[in-house]
């Protein structure tokens, strides 16, 4: 009775029984799991290309990442846009139509994405 209330403590605590003897051989990896990621000069050359989705136009922005946020013209953002700094407080909603543009503390285009 007293080794099943303390088996039972242990269990409720979180304790791990041990035992002695050789430690248990790592498994191997299974079919389903992906290969270990390559190095980055491995996709040279190759057609990898990062995923557009969205409505808002970002495609024919993209040249001013790396560019002062006041490079970009007003006449080239779409009417739903939003300015995200570091330290913006943004909603986590999806709106495809919408234009985010991200900017670092230099207030230098980080990216544009649409969200």
């Amino acid at each position: 009775m007293k080794m099943r209330v303390i088996l039972l403590s242990c269990l409720v605590a979180g304790c791990a029984l041990t035992t002695r003897g050789p430690a248990p051989a790592t498994q191997p990896a299974s079919a389903g799991e992906l290969p270990p990621l390559g190095a980055a000069e491995d996709v040279d050359g190759s057609e990898v290309r990062a995923p557009i989705t969205g409505t808002c136009g970002m495609e024919d922005l993209q040249h001013f990442v790396g560019q002062p946020r006041v490079s970009v013209p007003r006449s080239a953002v779409p009417e739903n846009y939003r300015v995200v700094g570091p330290n913006s407080v943004v909603t986590m909603d999806y709106r495809p139509d919408r234009l985010t543009i991200r900017v670092d503390e230099n207030d230098v285009v980080e990216s544009l994405a649409c969200g």
